[in-house]
């Protein structure tokens, strides 16, 4: 067996390997990449790499930096299977049409600005390329082989990143487990992931793999950040993923003014994907934790206080709403989205407030406001910023260092070798030397397009 390490080497987007053993030409993952410009341009340099002759995809989860090139491969020919969790398929369904959307629209403004070298500027893919695909998705459950050519076979293990995330392990005369992006072990909302006890070899993330999330408590972080924004009379900003991140936030909430923790302010949520994608979320009990399934966060579209918005021009009167609230809004990282027309209206104030709760690409809008920029460039105008700033990294979706080392260590052997993807390079190199020094592991950070070979 063969392994090709495309994308998400010393990133922590584009996530692509390709797997060859006899007949079977398969990508695990096959995403797109997301940040500041120069990590975008990975998508045009050679974005078909690992497309000659697939025969199958194993998807990990529905995030864009994992499924966001599919409709590019059903377009250059790819008629094969794309295997995954029901959830999974489920938010593609949303997710990838969105992406293909937001490609069209790139396009068109480059072309309207001249701000391209080619004439006219194209999509990678488009919308409808993105509806092409979705037929091309098969539903597999948990815990089942599933065989392929040639005596090889997977299965897919829950692995709490977001709903419907799963590892997924490779066997034929070895075990291959590729983790996907892993989650914590005590989610607000889902269950944790499963625990995996042995493999020959394993493709590891490396997200967090310097850094604690501490031992702050995320509830009564919010509750402190909420009543300190709001009692001045301020709007708090939440920059969140549609997927995962805001159906957290939003259960926070509810939990936090249900236990009169916090007042009880308006909470928008100005992201047409995160609403649709709540509804997903409420449809799969079996992937909760107990808890939410007493009720919590069955209906928090029920409240009061709650308020969707769907409309753009809906969205541009709250920018212009000064009173006290909340908003949920997306991109997580500020690379674009309707985020930036309300931080552009709200960071030269300092009674607002900017909260982030995900993970920031270095270079990005995100990463440099958290890192105490004091001016900011959106829509092509330079924003002061006044607002205060927080950051609650315990509510992040990827497990931290500690959290990576505890997994690793309900092996009961290690692994032949471990292959560290889908991190930067520095806490990649951090995670490694905990790896080795730690539990004695033979680790591999490959750089991109490097080929391994597996042995029995």
């Amino acid at each position: 067996m063969k392994l090709q390490f495309i994308g998400a080497t010393g990133t922590v987007t584009g996530s692509r390997i390709r797997v060859e053993h006899k007949d079977n030409r398969l990508l695990v993952d096959c995403g797109l990449y997301q940040g500041p410009k120069e990590i975008r341009q990975k998508n045009w340099s050679d974005p078909q790499l690992g497309f000659k002759g697939c025969t199958g995809v194993l998807l990990t989860h529905a995030h864009i930096d994992h499924s966001g090139l599919l409709p590019l491969l059903v377009k250059e020919g790819f008629r094969g299977p794309i295997y995954c969790s029901e959830p999974t398929y489920d938010l593609c369904r949303l997710l990838l049409p969105d992406a293909g959307k937001l490609q069209e629209e790139d396009a068109k403004f480059l072309n309207e600005k001249r701000l391209t070298h080619f004439d006219p500027a194209l999509p990678l893919f488009t919308a409808e390329d993105a509806r092409r695909t979705l037929p091309f998705f098969e539903v597999v459950k948990d815990s089942e082989w599933i065989p392929l050519k040639n005596n090889l076979k997977f299965k897919m293990e829950r692995s709490g990143h977001i709903l419907g995330s799963r590892f997924i392990e490779l066997a034929n005369e070895a075990r291959v487990l590729f983790s996907g992006d892993l989650g914590p072990p005590k989610s607000l909302l889902l269950k944790e992931p499963s625990r995996m006890t042995e493999t020959d070899y394993l493709v590891l993330e490396s997200t967090y793999g310097n850094r604690s999330h501490g031992a702050e408590d995320p509830e009564y972080m919010l509750a402190d950040i909420v009543n300190r924004v709001l009692g001045r009379g301020g709007t708090l900003i939440i920059p969140s993923f549609a997927v995962g991140r805001a159906q957290e936030i939003l259960f926070l909430l509810r939990k936090l003014e249900a236990s009169g923790l916090i007042p009880k302010f308006p909470v928008y949520v100005d992201s047409p994907m995160a609403l649709d994608a709540t509804k997903i979320y409420q449809h799969y009990d079996d992937e909760m934790q107990p808890e939410i399934l007493k009720g919590i966060f069955s209906s928090p579209m029920d409240s009061v206080r709650f308020k969707a918005v769907n409309s753009t021009d809906e969205s541009m009167l709250l920018c212009m709403d000064d009173s006290p609230k909340i908003v949920i809004s997306a991109a997580g990282m500020l690379n674009g989205g309707r985020v930036l027309h309300h931080l552009k209206a709200k960071l030269p104030s300092e009674k607002n407030a900017v909260l982030f709760v995900g993970y920031q690409v270095t270079g990005t809008k995100g990463a440099l406001l958290k890192n105490g920029l004091r001016n900011i460039r959106i829509h092509h105008q330079l924003v002061d910023v006044e607002a205060e700033i927080f950051s609650i990294s315990s509510l992040s979706a990827h497990a931290d260092s500690d959290e990576i080392i505890r997994w690793c260590s309900g092996f009961r052997a290690p692994p032949k070798k471990t292959f560290l993807v889908h991190g930067e390079e520095e806490p990649r190199q951090a995670l490694a030397y905990r790896l080795r020094y730690e539990l004695g592991w033979e680790v591999a950070t490959p750089k991109e397009n490097e080929e391994h070979y597996l042995g029995g």
